[in-house]
């Protein structure tokens, strides 16, 4: 997801990218609460017909899908913002607090929008400068690739 907004700080433009979440930690908590009812009872089932040893691997599942759900919500909540003023453009990654910070010089950058050779890989959206390539944007989707590219490209050749 790209959100675009001027930086009341630098006068620039700030551009937030976020990864799509489909579901809301409430809607995690309900799906997980489900599971373990619908795991539970059918386990609890088992156990009463003398297959006791079901339990520890009904919990043990629902262990392993709460870790990867849990997982999936820390990678949904990386942020990178992209800060683009008259003179340099800034980058900041991270969760809740910008974890890595690159800052280019605007005039001596490029972009670039390297497409895959193989069908159905995605292509790679690059700032550049002096040989050295910062990807940008890696989970977003295709088509909000390219749209960042052209906003982004814009935003550079402009002033």
């Amino acid at each position: 997801m790209i959100e675009s907004e001027r930086d009341p700080e630098t006068g620039g433009k700030r551009i937030i990218l976020k990864p799509n979440a489909s579901l809301t930690r409430w809607q995690a908590r309900a799906l997980l609460a489900g599971v373990a009812l619908v795991m539970g009872t059918i386990a609890a089932v088992f156990a009463y017909i003398g297959c006791w040893f079901v339990l520890p691997f009904a919990g043990a599942e629902w262990l392993v899908l709460a870790y990867c759900f849990s997982l999936a919500f820390k990678q949904s909540a990386v942020r990178e913002v992209i800060t683009v003023t008259e003179a340099d453009v800034k980058i900041e990654r991270g969760v809740l607090n910008p974890e890595q910070t690159y800052r280019f010089q605007r005039a001596w950058l490029g972009l670039s929008l390297d497409r895959s050779r193989a069908a159905g890989h995605p292509s790679r959206l690059c700032l550049k400068r002096h040989g050295r390539k910062i990807e940008i944007g890696r989970f977003l989707v295709e088509a909000e690739r390219e749209a960042l590219y052209r906003e982004l490209k814009e935003d550079l050749t402009k002033g």
